[in-house]
């Protein structure tokens, strides 16, 4: 993870910026999650992966998690992403 404090991938990290209460994201989750084992065409470590782009596959217009991010799609002022954001800030001046 970016905060380098939790295990996973950068999937994982925009899992925790998709904004509090969407009614949209636990549809995607167990979209992700019914599809039986034998039919996924993704690795099961890939599962978030899968979910969050299921999730941004549903926006009015469905775009890259970066620009979901700069479009607001998901919420950036989670204290996770503010941190990094002013690690990243304190890093690149």
């Amino acid at each position: 993870m970016p905060d380098n404090d939790h295990s996973g991938e950068l999937e994982d990290f925009v899992m925790t910026l998709v904004p509090e209460g969407d009614p949209v994201w636990p549809r995607a989750e167990r979209y992700v999650e019914d599809i039986p084992a034998c039919e996924r065409r993704f690795r099961p470590n890939k599962i978030n992966k899968a979910k969050i782009r299921a999730w941004l596959a549903t926006r009015e217009t469905p775009r890259p998690m970066g620009i979901a991010i700069q479009k607001g799609d998901l919420d950036t002022g989670q204290a996770l992403a503010t941190a990094i954001v002013g690690w990243l800030r304190r890093l690149f001046g």
